[in-house]
């Protein structure tokens, strides 16, 4: 219900109880003036003798004249009726009395009440006659003046018309500047607070609360600038941390692995350096993670330039093939002949390729297979990650996808890991506009598709 709606809904539910008992009001007080208009003219018609039998209808002598024809009307006149010892009307056109009056007149006293008529409720006044009239008892009756119930209601109508017609012309300027006031509050925050709202005109306390309004968007701007600030010191942090951290680390893989190839080792020491190269893996895997998930935070998130998505493919085989020969996994992957460009970035690709190959063979099986193929045609190409192993269940895929979220065979590997790795995936693919798909072959297994346009 809109602000102008509710004001005329509570005018009209105060205004319509008040005009009923305004009504009752002048109802009450035109009977007690025609009570006093009765008993005033029996009075005097008393005291002068005159005839209270039925001598027809008298009007007032402070009365106004009749209304000429086709006016108003005017005053109506009293009325003398006159009634037996028996209470027989000397008129034939009179009413008969009823039980409450023959009562009180029997009783010798006075009744006085009201009577229906077309009009609204007249006033009678029955009465003992004086002794030596025709009549044994009399009755004085008053019209109500005929309309007089219609000019009331129509004034009523009137008054309410003109109040809630009033209540709304006067609404119609505060709701426009509380329109203008939404409008600048909406398009204040569309610009994250930087534009002031204005409000023209007087000053109200409308132009009061855009001032709260503006001090309210001034704090909030702030505190955006500020949240903005150490995000993007913290994403610098981390950008630089793991471009420091993975230089060494990367000799130290490649040191790992010569050592691993040593046929000097014994099986158990074999073993160990097995161990050494999965966890140095991890941890470059993390740095790798936590650096793209940095960038994917930042307000520039991507930087699209050719890259080659057959070396793409290369690298991130030959990086991860140390960690498939200690986890005793094979991984064999399958490229076009020439190369094939596309317009992306290339390291959330990575990244995103990486991960999903890293993931198929840190849960796969000891002596499971892992693949990476490399399809295209004229305008799309697709990147497919096939492994051998239990794959994931359908319920905890999108869970998966979530940043933080892992699966239970994760949580059971390495409890104190961040989930970042699907998470990532999901991300890259949504800002490089790709397409995931997730899928299980029938005979075991999970199926992995990127796919891109190669015009992007």
């Amino acid at each position: 219900m809109t602000l102008r709606t509710r004001l005329a809904v509570t005018s009209l539910g105060v205004l319509v109880p008040l005009a009923a008992l305004l009504t009752v009001v002048a109802d009450r007080a035109r009977h007690r003036g025609m009570e006093d208009t009765v008993q005033r003219l029996v009075s005097l018609r008393l005291q002068d003798g005159g005839d209270v039998c039925g001598s027809g209808r008298v009007r007032p002598e402070d009365a106004p004249p009749p209304a000429p024809p086709g006016g108003p009307p005017g005053p109506a006149a009293v009325e003398f009726l006159g009634y037996d010892a028996r209470f027989t009307p000397l008129a034939a056109s009179a009413p008969a009395l009823t039980d409450d009056q023959r009562d009180a007149l029997a009783a010798g006293r006075t009744w006085s009440g009201t009577w229906p008529t077309p009009a609204g409720a007249g006033i009678a006044l029955a009465f003992p006659a004086p002794t030596g009239r025709r009549c044994a008892f009399a009755v004085a009756r008053l019209r109500p003046r005929p309309g007089v119930r219609r000019d009331q209601l129509a004034a009523l109508a009137v008054s309410l018309v003109g109040v809630l017609g009033a209540t709304w012309l006067a609404a119609g300027p505060v709701l426009t500047r509380l329109k203008a006031l939404t409008a600048a509050v909406h398009a204040s925050a569309q610009r994250r607070y930087a534009a002031p709202i204005v409000m023209g005109g007087r000053t109200d306390e409308i132009t009061d609360l855009a001032a709260a309004f503006n001090a309210a968007g001034a704090s909030v701007r702030a505190h955006l600038l500020d949240v903005e600030a150490r995000g993007e010191t913290l994403r610098e942090f981390v950008a630089n941390t793991t471009h420091d951290i993975a230089v060494p680390l990367s000799a130290l893989q490649g040191h790992l692995a010569a050592l691993e190839s040593d046929a000097a080792l014994g099986d158990q020491a074999r073993r160990r350096v097995r161990h050494a190269v999965e966890e140095a893996h991890y941890l470059g895997s993390l740095l790798r993670n936590l650096g793209a998930a940095a960038r994917l935070d930042g307000a520039r998130a991507v930087e699209r330039h050719p890259v080659d998505l057959v070396g793409l493919v290369e690298r991130v085989v030959v990086r991860l093939g140390v960690l498939a020969r200690a986890r005793e996994v094979t991984l064999q992957h399958g490229v076009p002949a020439e190369a094939v460009t596309t317009i992306t970035d290339l390291t959330l690709l990575e990244q995103a390729l990486g991960n999903l190959v890293d993931n198929a063979i840190q849960y796969n099986r000891p002596g499971g297979h892992v693949a990476v193929v490399l399809d295209c045609d004229r305008a799309r190409y697709t990147l497919t990650v096939l492994d051998d192993g239990p794959g994931i269940p359908a319920d905890d895929l999108d869970a998966l996808l979530t940043a933080r979220s892992r699966g239970a065979d994760a949580r059971t590997r390495r409890p104190d890991g961040q989930g970042l790795g699907l998470a990532i995936v999901a991300d890259a693919a949504r800002l490089l506009d790709l397409t995931l798909a997730f899928d299980h072959p029938i005979d075991g297994g999970l199926r992995v598709t990127i796919t891109g346009s190669l015009d992007a």
